[in-house]
């Protein structure tokens, strides 16, 4: 990430309270253990110290996605997501193996260092190479995202038009069991979308890409996908799909 780019990702500051010690006559001292601090699990938004805008999602397993981009007319337009496989401690998360995927089809690496209160903020700096950026995130309102609400395929199923990250048009038909096909072009894929089985507001998706002329013929990919209300009545969907060495990337994004 360069800053001219935008990029994203999460979290910030706690430090734990320790209990006091005990002890009493004829018997030697110890240490109460430490109550942990929760992880960092949560959906947070924010800014980047270049200027852009982000939505964060942690989830159960400390793996995170960071949607990146800014918001126009309440509609979020996304410019590239952060992935990475972090450790929630005692208010430290860190993320040695970040990717960030560009609108420029670049998978860039780097990692995350970050402090955070339990459901209530995220901040640290996201560092690729030589760059390095700062961010900071707090809670989104409830009425906009709810991450402890159950994900309903009710509110996703049906025919939406996506854009991918890099800019091409692709038709989704998402059936109300969740699998789904799409075209783009001359390019076919299916797949499917699984509200996760922790009962959190997001879903796992995994998707097979046809041959040529798709951009990664063959590939499978799987990632997140978050959808949420906007201005209107309308709902926004976005998906964010990494290949099981992360070497290839894809995103879509929209509106009805």
């Amino acid at each position: 990430m360069t800053n001219n780019k935008s990029t994203c990702v999460p979290l910030a500051a706690l430090f734990l309270a320790l209990a006091g010690c005990g002890g009493g006559s004829g018997s030697s001292g110890g240490t109460t253990p430490a109550a942990p601090v929760p992880s960092a699990q949560g959906a947070y938004s924010g800014n980047y110290s270049n200027g852009s805008q982000h939505f964060t999602v942690v989830l159960e397993n400390d793996q995170f996605y960071t949607l990146y981009g800014n918001t126009t007319g309440g509609v979020f337009a996304l410019a590239g997501f952060v992935q990475g496989n972090g450790s929630s401690s005692n208010g430290s998360f860190t993320a040695s193996d970040v990717r960030d995927a560009t609108a420029a089809g670049q998978l860039l690496s780097g990692s995350l260092s970050a402090t955070y209160i339990a459901g209530t903020s995220f901040n640290g700096t996201l560092t690729e190479g030589a760059n390095t950026i700062a961010f900071s995130g707090t809670p989104l309102a409830s009425s906009v995202y709810n991450y402890n609400a159950a994900a309903n395929l009710a509110d996703i199923a049906g025919v939406w038009n996506l854009t991918s990250l890099r800019g091409f048009a692709n038709t989704f038909t998402i059936a109300a069991t969740g699998s789904f096909t799409a075209v783009s072009g001359g390019c076919s894929f299916s797949g499917s979308v699984t509200p996760r089985s922790s009962g959190k507001n997001a879903f796992d998706v995994a998707v097979t890409y046809g041959p040529a002329p798709c951009l990664l013929p063959g590939q499978s990919l799987s990632g997140l996908a978050v959808d949420y209300p906007v201005s209107a009545g309308s709902r926004q969907l976005v998906i964010a799909l990494l290949n099981q060495a992360r070497t290839s990337s894809s995103a879509f994004v929209g509106v009805r």
